[in-house]
C-alpha cells in the first residue's frame, strides 16, 4: 500500500503540516503559538461538524462513542472527547498516533484511545454514534477509499451519522492529470517538482483523489442510510468538496 508508507513519512518527518498544508505548520517552523492555532482550528471544525448535523438532520447531537478516522496528530480527536463517552482515534502511521497520544496525554484527555487502521478495519471493533474523517480520503485512491468508507458505515449503530469529508470533482485539464499521476508513480518527477517548489527533495506526494458520489449514495442506502447529504465545503483550487452526512436508520 503505497499511500500507507508515505503517510507514515510524513508522520515520522513533519507530521502537522501533512495534517494541514501550512508552511507555519513545519516542524521546522512550529511554534507554541502555532501549535495552539492548529488544535484551535481542530474545536472550531467540531463545533462545525455538529452544528451541521443538528441543522440538517433536526436532532441534538449527543453521541456516546465517536470514531475519528485519519485522525494523524489528534488535532479533531481531542476535541471530539469533550462531546462523547469515549473516542477512538484510527491512522494508518504508527509515528502519527505517537504524537496524538502525546497531545492526548498533556491536554489530560482520558476518554480516547488510538489504534493502527487497516482497510478491514482489523483493530475496530464496536459501533459507533458518529464516524467522522476530514481532510483524509482524497489522499487514499479511490477503489481503497470506496471500500474503507463502506466499512466504516458498517460499524455505525442505528440512528447514529457518518461525516465524511470527499472530493467529488477535479477541474484540472487531461494533461495536467496525467502529470500528476506520474509524479504519484515515478518518485524521481516528485523529486524534480519538489526541487521547483523548493521543498525537502525527497518529499512524498500528497495525493489527490475524486470519489464517486452515485457509487456511495447507491452502497450506502443498501446498507440502511437514509437523507444522504453532500454538502459543499471550501476546498484546494481545482477541486470540489463535500461533507458526505448521512443517517442510519
Amino acid at each position: 500500500m503505497k499511500t500507507n508508507n508515505e503517510w507514515e513519512k510524513w508522520g515520522a518527518s513533519d507530521p502537522y503540516f501533512g495534517v494541514l498544508s501550512n508552511e507555519k505548520y513545519r516542524i521546522k517552523n512550529l511554534t507554541n503559538e502555532s501549535k495552539e492555532e492548529f488544535f484551535a482550528s481542530g474545536v472550531s471544525h467540531v463545533n462545525f461538524i455538529f452544528d451541521l448535523i443538528n441543522k440538517y438532520f433536526f436532532v441534538n447531537l449527543k453521541p456516546k462513542t465517536i470514531l475519528d478516522f485519519g485522525c494523524g496528530v489528534g488535532r479533531l480527536a481531542i476535541p471530539f472527547a469533550d462531546h462523547a463517552e469515549n473516542v477512538l482515534g484510527v491512522d494508518i502511521s504508527p509515528s502519527m498516533l505517537d504524537h496524538a497520544k502525546r497531545n492526548a496525554k498533556k491536554k489530560l484527555i482520558k476518554n480516547i484511545d488510538f489504534v493502527i487502521s487497516d482497510d478491514a478495519l482489523s483493530n475496530i471493533s464496536g459501533s459507533y454514534s458518529l464516524i467522522h474523517s476530514y481532510i483524509v480520503f482524497q489522499h487514499i485512491p479511490k477503489k481503497r477509499g470506496h471500500l474503507i468508507i463502506l466499512n466504516l458505515a458498517e460499524k455505525v449503530e442505528p440512528e447514529g451519522f457518518i461525516a465524511f469529508h470527499i472530493f467529488t470533482e477535479s477541474t484540472a485539464s487531461l494533461p495536467t492529470k496525467f502529470l500528476v499521476r506520474l509524479r504519484y508513480r515515478l518518485p524521481p518527477i516528485q523529486w524534480l517538482w519538489n526541487f521547483v517548489k523548493k521543498r525537502p527533495l525527497f518529499e512524498p506526494p500528497m495525493q489527490l483523489n475524486c470519489y464517486d458520489a452515485k457509487y456511495l449514495s447507491e452502497n450506502l442506502a443498501a446498507i440502511g442510510f437514509s437523507e444522504l447529504r453532500f454538502i459543499d465545503v471550501p476546498s484546494i483550487p481545482g477541486f470540489k468538496g463535500v461533507l458526505l452526512v448521512a443517517r442510519r436508520v
